[in-house]
């Protein structure tokens, strides 16, 4: 099975898998797809007050700190023309891939994602991605990807053995020395190691926010490494965020650079910063 085109769900997360395990759904959805239309264009936003025409870029995360943090800018500027930035997942401990796969089921049935007091409809959905470790999850992974569906629009993005390894790319590119501990170690184990290695691997750790202005090296590094198993999912020191990242700041660019524009105002306003402090 070419698990390139598979999906996975995690309760409140969206993920693409790698090009193997890219597009997922149970059999059970196969009828429920003949009735709802997803299909891949531009997202209706509406609010109480009124409705707002946007492309949606929807996450839906199995973890809820670092993955929302490396996404924040976005997220807080509703007035991006490009894209609208909306994230999913679970307070307080994050969503397993079986979670996510169940929540993404819900929203295509309901066709719409209700976060709060607002409601995104899926009838003019642009892109969906659902986010997940590998971590210990590797077996709810494999058979969430044998019950994928060709055409699901979600697209799986999983990372080996955790979104930590995209950080790490972000800054850094010699995991083979870098992160050779992770090795020796038990899957269990491994993502709790690489999480305690990111604060000293780099001055000042790996910073999910600054990250962000740093993708372009993320997805070099990253697919520099990426590999994935005879099953599609990508091996220890792999990542499926590149892809992401990738769309991510193709379609900000596409509209005026507003990625180019968005990462040249940090760095002016990080420089004010510091002229403002070396002169008090």
């Amino acid at each position: 099975m070419d698990l390139s085109k598979l999906t996975y769900t995690k309760g409140d997360s969206t993920i693409e898998l790698p090009r193997n395990l890219a597009q997922t759904t149970s059999k059970a959805k196969r009828e429920r797809q003949k009735t709802i239309n997803i299909p891949h264009v531009d997202l209706a936003y509406e609010k109480q007050n009124g409705i707002l025409p946007s492309n949606l870029f929807f996450v839906l995360s199995g973890g809820e700190k670092k993955e929302k943090d490396f996404l924040q800018e976005l997220i807080k500027k509703p007035n991006l023309h490009s894209l609208r930035v909306v994230f999913m997942s679970k307070k307080g401990q994050g969503l397993l891939p079986n979670q996510m796969q169940e929540k993404w089921l819900e929203i295509q049935d309901n066709g719409k994602i209700v976060i709060e007091d607002q409601i995104y409809h899926l009838n003019a959905m642009d892109k969906i991605f659902l986010l997940s470790d590998v971590d210990e999850f590797y077996d709810q992974l494999l058979k969430i990807s044998k019950d994928a569906v060709a055409g699901d629009q979600g697209q799986w993005i999983i990372s080996n053995p955790c979104f930590e390894i995209w950080l790490y790319y972000c800054y850094l590119n010699n995991p083979e020395e870098d992160l050779a501990d992770l090795k020796s170690l038990t899957v269990v184990k491994r993502s709790l190691k690489l999480k305690s290695l990111c604060q000293t691997v780099a001055p000042g750790g790996l910073n999910p926010r600054l990250a962000f202005e740093k993708i372009n090296t993320g997805i070099e590094n990253s697919k520099s490494h990426y590999d994935i198993d005879k099953n599609g999912i990508p091996v220890l020191f792999a990542t499926q965020m590149h892809e992401m990242a990738q769309y991510l700041i193709d379609s900000m660019n596409s509209n005026n650079n507003e990625y180019i524009k968005f990462v040249r105002q940090k760095q002016e306003w990080r420089a004010r910063m510091r002229n403002e402090n070396k002169n008090k």
